[in-house]
Parts: C-alpha cells; sequence; structure tokens
C-alpha cells in the first residue's frame, strides 16, 4: 500500500478504531482523547478552547465586524468532518468537485425545476426539489447528471445491507416462476379490487404430498392454502385484464408513496408494511436455486455500483433452514455459510482472471431480537463455531429486527457477556454490530448497552444525537455508525433527508458510512443513498463523499493485509472516478449545456 494512503488515514480526524484506548481509562479522559483526534492540532491547543472568550461584540467599523465574521467562520469550517480531505484536495479533486457541484445546480434547474408541480390542499402547486421524499423524487432522480455521477463512483465498502433484501424484486419474482414446487398464499380470497390491494402475499416451496391447495381466486378459499405459482400467473392474467401480473407482484413487494408518506402513517405502521414485504420475500429465496443465483447477482450488482467490498447481514435461525429445491430435504446454516464462501471465491477468481478486483465479503450472523433467551445463547454458540471454522469469512454478530417491538439489548446481557468471555477464552475476536438507536430517542438505552458491551459499528444510531454524553464516549472509542438514510425516512423518522440527524453526527465528528439497508424494499440502491447524503445538505461536495467512503474501510471487519489491498484498488478507482468525471462532464459544465449521459 502506497505511504500516501497510510499517512491520510492516519491523520484524518478521530481515526482511531475500537480497542486502540483502554477500556478502564475514565470517561473524563476518553472525551478529551476524542476531542484531540477529531480536531486539527491548531484547534485542539489550549489557545484555541480559549477564543471564546476573546470574541468581540462591539465593533468600530463594518470593516473589522466583517474580518472577526470571515475568521469566526474558517474556524468553524476547519472542524468540519471532512475538513482533512478538503484541506488536502488534489488539484483534480477540486476541478470535479466544482464539476459536480455546477451538475447539480443544473440539475435543480433543469429537471426538478422543469417537473410539473405537484397539487397540495386547495390546489396549491408545490415544486418539484431534490432532498424531497425520496420515493416522490425517485424517477426524477433517474434522470439528473448528480445521480449518473454517485452511481459511478466507487463507494469502498457496504456494511449494512440485508442479504435478502437487495436486488430488485424482479430477480428473485423470475427465479421462482421457473420452480415446479413453488406456491403462493394469500391471507385472504382475491375476489375483489380491495383484495388485491390489501393482501398480504407468502411464497414457499413445498415438496409433494404437503400442500394444502387451494384457488386463490375462489370464494371458497381459505386462509393460506397453496396455490401453484405457475397455475397462478395463468389465471391472473384472466382476473385482472387491466394491470400486469409482473408488475402488481413487484408492487407489492416495495413501498409506495403514498404508504410511505400518508398523513396518518407511524414508524410503527411503516414496520407492519415492511415487516410484510420480508415475510414475502422470505419463500422467494428460501431454497438453495434461488439463494445461489441471488448471491452470484448480488456480487455482479455490488460491481456495477462500485463496491468493492462488503459484510451482509442473512438472518440465521436454527429454525428456519434453507430448503433444496425439491422441498424435501433441508440445508442447515452451515450449508448456507458452504454456499455463500463458494460463489464468492467463484467471483474472485473471475474477476481476478479478468483484471478486475472484488476485496471480498464477510458474514455478520443475524437473529431475530425477538427470540427468547435460550434461542439468542444458541445463535450466539453458533456464531462463535461458524468464527472458528471460517475465521476470514464471520465479521460479527447483530440482533435484527423492529427495535421498538424486540427485545432491547439489555435482555441479553447474561448471553452477551458469556459470549464475549468464551470468545477471550478461544482467543477468537467477534465485534458486536448492534442495530440500535434506529428510533428516535432510544428509551430502552440500547445505545448505552451497545457502548458498555463494547460494540465496534452501529446499525443505524439515527437517536445517537439525541445522547451526547453516549456519543462522546463512542467517538473516543472509535465507533462507527451504519447510516441507513432511505430506509430512515421510508420507516419514519425523518420527513426528508435534510432532516436526517446524520449532519448533526457528522457535524460531531461521529464516524459514519453510509449504507442501502433494504434496497428491494425501498426501490434504492447505495448510490441513492449515496445521492441523497448530497442532496440534503447545500455544503456537501466530494470531499464529503471521499470521508464517508474512507471511513467504510477503516470500520469494517476486514484484516489488515485485506484493508491495505482494498485501500490500494480504491485509490485506483478514485483516480479512474476523476479522470472520468473530467472527461465526461468538464468540457458540457464549461459550455453550460449540462446534460444527464
Amino acid at each position: 500500500m502506497s505511504n500516501s494512503i497510510i499517512n491520510f488515514l492516519s491523520q484524518t480526524p478521530g481515526s482511531t478504531r475500537m480497542g486502540d484506548t483502554p477500556k478502564d481509562k475514565e470517561a473524563a479522559n476518553y472525551i478529551a482523547a476524542a476531542q484531540q483526534r477529531t480536531m486539527p492540532a491548531h484547534l485542539a491547543s489550549p489557545k484555541w478552547r480559549d477564543l471564546s472568550t476573546s470574541i468581540s461584540t462591539g465593533f468600530q467599523d463594518e470593516e473589522t465586524y466583517m474580518r472577526q465574521r470571515e475568521k469566526l467562520q474558517q474556524q468553524e469550517k476547519s472542524l468540519a468532518f471532512d475538513f482533512r480531505c478538503k484541506s488536502r484536495a488534489t488539484d483534480k479533486e477540486v476541478r470535479a468537485n466544482s464539476i459536480i457541484q455546477a451538475l447539480r445546480r443544473n440539475d435543480n434547474q433543469n429537471i426538478y425545476g422543469n417537473a410539473t408541480p405537484r397539487i397540495g390542499h386547495q390546489g396549491q402547486q408545490h415544486g418539484r426539489f431534490a432532498g424531497d421524499h425520496f420515493l416522490s423524487d425517485v424517477d426524477l432522480i433517474s434522470q439528473t447528471s448528480l445521480f449518473n455521477v454517485a452511481r459511478r463512483m466507487p463507494k469502498g465498502a457496504h456494511l449494512h445491507v440485508h442479504f435478502n433484501a437487495c436486488l430488485p424484486p424482479e430477480v428473485l419474482l423470475n427465479i421462482a416462476k421457473d420452480m415446479e414446487r413453488m406456491f403462493i398464499t394469500s391471507d385472504k380470497p382475491l375476489t375483489s379490487k380491495e383484495a388485491f390491494d390489501t393482501c398480504e402475499l407468502q411464497f414457499s416451496l413445498v415438496c409433494k404430498g404437503k400442500e394444502k391447495r387451494g384457488n386463490i381466486f375462489s370464494e371458497t378459499y381459505t386462509d393460506r392454502q397453496h396455490m401453484p405459482f405457475q397455475h397462478f400467473l395463468l389465471e391472473f392474467r384472466d382476473m385482472r385484464a387491466d394491470m400486469k401480473v409482473d408488475t402488481w407482484l413487484v408492487e407489492k413487494l416495495m413501498f409506495s408513496e403514498d404508504e410511505a408518506y400518508n398523513t396518518r402513517q407511524t414508524a410503527h405502521g411503516a414496520w407492519r408494511k415492511f415487516n410484510g414485504r420480508t415475510r414475502m420475500m422470505k419463500g422467494l429465496i428460501n431454497y438453495e436455486t434461488a439463494y445461489r443465483r441471488y448471491t452470484r447477482l448480488l456480487l455482479e450488482d455490488f460491481t456495477r455500483d462500485g463496491i468493492s467490498y462488503a459484510e451482509i447481514r442473512p438472518n440465521f435461525m436454527t429454525s428456519n433452514h434453507l430448503l433444496q429445491d425439491d422441498g424435501e430435504k433441508t440445508i442447515d446454516n452451515a450449508g448456507i455459510m458452504e454456499i455463500i464462501i463458494q460463489v464468492v471465491e467463484e467471483y474472485q477468481r473471475e474477476m481476478h482472471a479478468k483484471g478486475g478486483f472484488f476485496g471480498g465479503l464477510k458474514v455478520i450472523y443475524c437473529t431475530p431480537r425477538s427470540f427468547r433467551k435460550d434461542q439468542i445463547a444458541e445463535s450466539l454458540q453458533e456464531c462463535l463455531e461458524f468464527k472458528k471454522r471460517w475465521p476470514k469469512w464471520i465479521a460479527g454478530f447483530d440482533i435484527i429486527g423492529e427495535e421498538a417491538a424486540g427485545h432491547p439489548l439489555k435482555h441479553f446481557i447474561p448471553e452477551f457477556l458469556q459470549f464475549q468471555k468464551e470468545c477471550a477464552e478461544a482467543a477468537v475476536s467477534i465485534p458486536f454490530l448492534f442495530h440500535c438507536g434506529e428510533t428516535l430517542d432510544d428509551p430502552e438505552g440500547n445505545l448505552l448497552d451497545a457502548l458498555l458491551l463494547g460494540a465496534k459499528r452501529i446499525g443505524h444510531g439515527f437517536a445517537l444525537a439525541r445522547h451526547p454524553y453516549v456519543m462522546q464516549h463512542m467517538k473516543a472509542r472509535g465507533v462507527c455508525l451504519e447510516l441507513c438514510p432511505i430506509s430512515n425516512e421510508i420507516l419514519g423518522l425523518t420527513g426528508r433527508v435534510g432532516g436526517h440527524t446524520m449532519y448533526e453526527l457528522l457535524a460531531n465528528n461521529v464516524h459514519c458510512t453510509v449504507n442501502s439497508d433494504n434496497g428491494t424494499l425501498f426501490r434504492s440502491s447505495l448510490s441513492h443513498d449515496f445521492y441523497q447524503v448530497m442532496v440534503g445538505k447545500a455544503d456537501m461536495g466530494l470531499a464529503g463523499w471521499k470521508q464517508l467512503i474512507l471511513w467504510s474501510l477503516e470500520h469494517s471487519c476486514m484484516e489488515d493485509s485485506e484493508r491495505l489491498q482494498a485501500l490500494e484498488a480504491w485509490q485506483r478507482q478514485w483516480e479512474d472516478f476523476l479522470t472520468w468525471i473530467l472527461k465526461v462532464y468538464g468540457p458540457v459544465v464549461e459550455s453550460k449545456d449540462v446534460a444527464s449521459n
């Protein structure tokens, strides 16, 4: 790895990772150390800390006032999370950022400005703008030059992505069409338009003789009878000539604009719809053919989206094994791991043969937070066994599901402490990578427990800004947040991206990464989340994107040798990306005739 990359990371504000600071230090030492690390040297000095007393509020003339104002403005900018990247930007990066800002202005004028206004209360017209509700804007976003740049950008590591909800819904639906033993069920007969709109569908691969057959389109259909999926596709065309079955099924799997932003919608209501969709997804991926194909297609999609390394979150349950294609036999969790490893290693070999690079993939062992204590203990034990068996493939442990509805972390403290003890005895490191703070205010104190349990990263952490003491400790420990802006918006934590708490967290120099969470359900990709991060703040630029990417590589669970290799590859990709911006958009910006390419 080049010295320039090593030096860059070592001097990035707050670059210390968890474990660099002894856990038994006093809180004051942690906080003081964090403040030192997250400030440039001249601002961390005693002189800077006394500056507040020297700020004058009485001025004899405007010139003196403006000089003091400019000084304060520059001092504030030097505290920004992206200050290092800005202050050390190369000429190419400065030029590329100027182009990106020009593209952004042009998109606002020519894409959003020329779009038909939306009609509101009593016919009021509302102009379109970047950073409005994501699902309202997603079709416009795809037309913008800024999104084209986001898609092309090398994004480093993707650290928060749920394995079964990454790709467009059509992928698994199309695989299911070829499966003879695939069945579809509904919670109600589809005999009215209302039923088509409100039904919850589920899929399942069922072995011969085990199905309970019924016709979903019949008045006599009862709850969850099985209808062969291939028969369903044929009969749907006769029942609903006004719509295509593929379109209807895809829409059933994704959030709609009205569903997410209806004035009566709540976070709890959005989660109910979310959980229904995950149940629908479960049967579409829960068999070997789909699992293998999906894993391969996901790796290809990562490459297209500029992702060179990922840590995925499959859902492991001892009672929920993968089915073989006949529905008769099952594949246990260890078999699932073997499938993932086989597919990833094959893909890496192919990429290497072509002269490309994919830094790999690791698995975060996830299990539901709704589990009983004994079930969590079993899952932790299996996670440890997997780490011993595949030391380079297990990234960490997490519990998942709606935080406000499931058990808080404190419910499992004895199990977590025993797990840490057993890991230490086995000389194995399995960091906690907990979902927590995916709420407005964290009433159960999950963020505090994640801190005390030594979590390496936090999934979401939306509520952290409301807990400044915990936030300072996390900064001191080098804990990184896995931001999921689009997910948080659609699941009701913020109305628009501009109000997302990430900007407060970044203003406090909390290390963060950008992630897509469940892109299948949200009509999004990682590129969409990076786009939203940019348009949600007026002064966000290329340096901000770059810092977030570098943190994703730094805070990944890669081994040092893997991280160095990934950083070297990313540096080459970044230079190619800058060259592409200058070549494709530079002349167009200069001619003041920017267009999507």
